[in-house]
């Protein structure tokens, strides 16, 4: 028995178990909250933590799958015209024209490539949303991310703030809701 010419079906299944630890760890981190109690004061991330943090959890789910891809065709090519049964014949051996595998890989990376460019577009209204209402102990989280924010996620945070109060953008708020000047009567 020859071990070479078992090398790529050994790196592909060591790939998949690799994949699949990886996989079911950034599930996990997906699914947990962090949770703020009285008792022990959670760290709250910062906008631009939380985003940094799924943008580069998008990018190793892309990643492990264009790795994925790659070793599946490097499999295949290297599986080609391998069939010990048509070694002795010099005869062509049938290959399948699609590999389902591989096109779910496909269909994967898209899928994930697309999160990715989620990922990278959230806003501050996103991570309020998303994050920090999740979070159990909000009055505390908001105090502590409140001096986190930079002038413009606030004022974004603001205008989403308003948005939702009024139903409306903020150009279309009530006269009363527009008057923000600090004389009276102005």
């Amino acid at each position: 028995m020859n071990p070479v010419k078992h090398l790529p079906l050994i790196a592909f299944i060591a790939m998949t178990a690799f994949t699949m630890k990886a996989q079911a760890q950034s599930s996990m981190t997906q699914t947990q909250v962090p949770v703020a109690t009285t008792a022990q004061a959670a760290h709250v991330k910062s906008y631009r933590e939380w985003k940094h943090e799924l943008v580069l959890d998008a990018q190793n789910r892309v990643t492990i799958i264009k790795t994925q891809i790659e070793t599946r065709k490097a499999l295949r090519t290297a599986a080609m015209g391998v069939d010990p049964n048509m070694a002795r014949t010099r005869g062509l051996e049938a290959v399948a024209s699609r590999d389902l595998a591989l096109e779910k890989l496909e269909k994967d990376l898209r899928e994930e490539q697309y999160d990715l460019d989620v990922a990278n577009d959230l806003t501050v209204t996103d991570y309020f949303v998303g994050y920090l209402t999740k979070v159990q102990n909000k009055k505390a989280a908001f105090q502590e991310v409140a001096g986190k924010l930079s002038p413009e996620e606030v004022a974004e945070l603001m205008t989403a703030y308003a948005n939702s109060v009024f139903g409306a953008h903020a150009a279309d708020l009530p006269a009363s809701a527009a008057n923000i000047s600090k004389e009276p009567g102005k």
